[in-house]
């Protein structure tokens, strides 16, 4: 009879049975399994919430977080800058480099912002989770204030760049859609040529934002992958640093040319129908 609630306590407090069995990934495995934990999410929460210190690696963890804070200084600076295309464009390559600049710039001070973000809010919970007056619980908050005053610098220089964009470009290339499609023009050849000027619109915008895309993808990978990915293993239980935003501004510009190839020339044929 006293046995039973013994034989049940694991159960009953699965964490702290995680946790005094220590680093040992065999033991920690086996014992997961025996509770029927199958999604990898909620095997992975466990196992975090097993882990018995804050940081997985301190010895480490100081020369991480300078190394992650000189790629974020150099990707600030250089993230957007020197696009090295549209040599064949000739006096609208200015033009060019401007907007693919443009769309580079949101996306690196996009991803500056995040992730200045993410490592104040990890380092502040490690911070809250550490014993006071530890060299630890000193550490995490020196690196705390560091990520606060990225999040500062990160906040300013910010772009409305979607608004901008769906308003130069998709609006103007929207009303002539509609204006072929209903027949509201008033010869085949106003179609025909209002058509190839929406479908050039947004073959060129499809091309900066894929262009500036490529841009700011290649120089955050570069400067931050390396380093980032050391940081937050040093950290250690926080999954992965976070993404940019360059596969939702790529899906933005293949939907674009599925525009210009697809939807327009159906429009063009419609108004020629008519």
């Amino acid at each position: 009879m006293s046995d039973a609630p013994h034989a049940d306590e694991r159960f009953d407090n699965p964490i702290e049975r995680l946790r005094l069995l220590g680093e040992d990934d065999d033991a920690i495995e086996s014992f997961l399994d025996s509770l029927e934990v199958t999604s990898p999410r909620e095997r992975e929460m466990l196992g975090e919430l097993a882990r018995t210190r804050p940081v997985a690696d301190a010895d480490g963890f100081p020369a991480a977080h300078r190394q992650a804070i000189e790629a974020l200084e150099s990707l600030r600076r250089h993230g957007y800058r020197g696009w090295g295309g549209g040599r064949r464009l000739g006096p609208l390559r200015g033009v060019a480099q401007f907007l693919v600049e443009f769309i580079a710039r949101y996306i690196v001070v996009s991803y500056l912002r995040e992730v200045a973000t993410q490592m104040r809010n990890l380092y502040w919970m490690r911070e809250m989770q550490t014993p006071p007056l530890t060299d630890e619980r000193r550490m995490l908050r020196t690196a705390r204030r560091h990520a606060e005053g990225l999040v500062s610098i990160s906040a300013r220089g910010g772009l409305g760049l979607p608004t901008f964009a769906v308003g130069g470009f998709l609006v103007p290339v929207g009303v002539s859609i509609g204006r072929l499609s209903t027949g509201a023009l008033q010869s085949p050849a106003q179609a025909a040529v209002l058509g190839v000027i929406g479908a050039a619109i947004v073959l060129l915008a499809a091309h900066a934002i894929l262009s500036g895309t490529a841009l700011a993808s290649r120089r955050i990978r570069l400067a931050t992958g390396g380093p980032l990915n050391d940081l937050w293993r040093a950290v250690g239980w926080a999954r992965r640093p976070p993404r940019d935003q360059s596969r939702t501004f790529a899906i933005v510009a293949i939907t674009l040319t599925s525009l210009a190839w697809l939807v327009i020339p159906v429009a063009i044929g419609l108004a020629l129908a008519r």
